[in-house]
């Protein structure tokens, strides 16, 4: 057996190991995982058939009907799909291209083992060429809309995980990206390459550290959970949207009641009083509040009530009242909690506050 045959043999065998374990290990993206299974067991086969050709005339091989150049790539696209969580409905049509390939070359097949002279035709010649090209211009534009998954599934993955180390499907991208540089070599060394010496072994070399790159990617990455949704990330932008919302409603309601109803001077307030007031659930102003840097409610009180009081030290008419009275005036309901909110919220003593504001008018 020449060696050619036994390397296809090796890499047939490798191929299917890879299929079984990608296939029957059981981990939290199997379904995933499933789709290279198939991948792989798909380019067994072919490398199988390779190796069963290998007394058959080398002309004849070539129109060989276990060639999957339609398939393989709609399995690693259904893979991205389904990890990217991109839907995708009437997934059979992809099929559709992989079942005319088999189809037409099985025909083709059968002809030239009949007629092996029609190998020879120019009606066959054109064909092998039409498909070699075509195939890889289609393997070209699936690589294409994989790397378009591929972005959105680096997109949406912060919005799943926060870390993001060895989720991406960077693997993936890297041999899309080769893989249409090996089919621009390959087309190249079969038609306008085709005399410089060593072009098909170039070409052949390129393919087979590609097929390595790509079984260990698999390997790697088959237990590393890096599912995401698109359906979830877009479920959760329009939550944001709705909440922004509803923040902005809910926001100037309130401010509305204390900037011009001053709703904090009544010192018995509470959230559940001012909720009744506004008519909004004590759930959303609070939410909502939190939303605006406020720890709590009372703290969003007290900060208009400090507010109010640094307003009213400063005007004439009540010059003759103490700080205690002022805070009263201001909303707070004890000399304790409006030394402490006053200190908390402004960063000195009313006391301190206060000589301040008479060094400043000295």
């Amino acid at each position: 057996m020449d060696t050619i045959f036994i390397f296809f043999l090796v890499l047939g065998i490798q191929s299917l190991i890879v299929a079984l374990t990608l296939i029957f290990y059981k981990s939290k993206k199997q379904k995933v995982n499933k789709y290279l299974g198939f991948f792989f067991i798909f380019l067994s086969i072919e490398l199988f058939s390779y190796v069963l050709m290998r007394n058959t005339d080398q002309y004849i091989a070539t129109y060989n009907p276990f060639r999957f150049n339609f398939l393989n790539i709609i399995l690693i696209y259904f893979y991205a799909v389904e990890t990217a969580g991109i839907e995708i409905r009437n997934k059979y049509r992809y099929y559709i291209p992989a079942v005319l390939e088999f189809f037409i070359l099985s025909l083709i097949f059968v002809k030239v083992n009949e007629t092996p002279d029609l190998v020879y035709s120019s009606k066959t010649i054109i064909f092998l060429y039409s498909y070699i090209i075509s195939s890889s211009i289609f393997i070209a534009y699936m690589c294409i809309r994989i790397l378009l998954v591929i972005r959105s599934h680096t997109t949406f993955l912060p919005f799943f995980y926060t870390d993001t180390k060895y989720k991406s499907l960077l693997w993936l991208k890297i041999f899309c990206i080769v893989f249409i540089v090996y089919h621009v070599i390959a087309l190249a060394s079969l038609t306008v390459l085709s005399d410089i010496k060593y072009m098909t072994t170039v070409s052949d070399s390129l393919a087979s550290l590609l097929l390595y790159y790509f079984t260990i990617g698999s390997l790697v990455q088959i237990n590393i959970v890096n599912i995401t949704s698109e359906s979830e990330v877009e479920s959760s932008k329009r939550k944001q949207e709705e909440n922004k919302e509803i923040y902005e409603r809910v926001s100037k309601e309130i401010e509305r009641y204390m900037v011009e109803e001053k709703a904090f001077l009544d010192q018995d307030m509470t959230l559940k009083t001012f909720a009744k007031r506004v008519g909004v659930s004590s759930r959303s102003i609070s939410k909502t509040i939190n939303e605006m840097e406020y720890k709590n409610f009372n703290m969003y009180l007290n900060h208009y009530r400090v507010e109010e009081f640094k307003t009213l030290i400063e005007s004439e008419k009540y010059q003759k009242y103490s700080n205690t009275a002022l805070a009263k005036e201001a909303g707070f309901n004890s000399r304790a909690s409006f030394y402490k909110n006053f200190k908390d919220i402004v960063g000195i003593s009313p006391s301190d506050y206060f000589e301040s504001l008479n060094s400043d008018a000295i």
